[in-house]
């Protein structure tokens, strides 16, 4: 169960179309301040963080810079307690291999979880959502490869309306299991209470069963509620 508020977002983050996400996001938790983990974007960190920052400015928000760059960085146990003070983290896009790689049992992930269990909002768009599942799905290999863990029997495959035909062709890399399908733009909401669909498309989540096609369990296109989440 999710004590905290965890947002699952599909891609393109921090571009007009996902400003009801973000702006919801950003009053959810209580603070003005966005700490980004440009992590994932490990050829051009401090764009994304510049990108962030003129972005949340736009919604009334700063963004501070959580520089882990590298597994050195993330083993810095000073991280823990950076991370799980913040009341609104974001794990940025790029490359989910590395982001795993990095954060992998490390202070920098144990403090995105307290932060997390003390009741933060933590967002991860595309590979930042990824990472967060016990599995991910690497669309160009077509196999998939272990995740953080923080939510289990799920992969999540972000920009989703440039893959959903693709899925119905690659499920049997999957095995038995779900995937949560989300558009660019649009973030699943997860509280303890119930989720949310916010921002410019559509989510949908999918039953896998090694051998067969996908069956669709749900669809909803934002704004939303579901009748059931996960």
């Amino acid at each position: 169960m999710v004590r905290g508020t965890l947002a699952l977002v599909g891609g393109a983050e921090w571009q007009p179309p996902a400003a009801p996400l973000d702006a919801w996001l950003l009053e959810r938790s209580g603070s003005s301040v966005v700490t980004v983990l440009p992590t994932a974007a490990k050829d051009h960190p401090d764009m994304a963080v510049a990108t962030a920052a003129r972005y949340f400015r736009s919604l009334g928000g700063e963004v501070q810079a959580a520089a882990v760059a590298s597994r050195a960085d993330a083993e810095d146990p000073r991280w823990r307690d950076r991370l799980a003070s913040a009341r609104f983290l974001y794990l940025a896009g790029g490359d989910p291999r590395h982001l795993h790689a990095v954060l992998t049992g490390t202070p920098a992930w144990e403090g995105v979880l307290d932060a997390l269990e003390a009741g933060a909002t933590v967002a991860g768009s595309s590979a930042g959502a990824m990472v967060l599942c016990d599995r991910m799905l690497i669309p160009w290999s077509e196999s998939t490869v272990p995740g953080l863990g923080l939510l289990h029997d799920l992969i999540v495959v972000p920009h989703f309306e440039h893959w959903r035909e693709r899925l119905l062709r690659v499920g049997y890399a999957v095995g038995d299991g779900r995937v949560l399908g989300i558009d660019e733009a649009t973030g699943l909401v997860l509280e303890a209470d119930g989720c949310l669909v916010l921002g410019a498309g559509s989510v949908s989540l999918y039953r896998v069963k090694e051998g067969g096609p996908p069956s669709e369990l749900w669809a909803s296109k934002a704004p939303d509620e579901p009748d059931h989440c996960l």
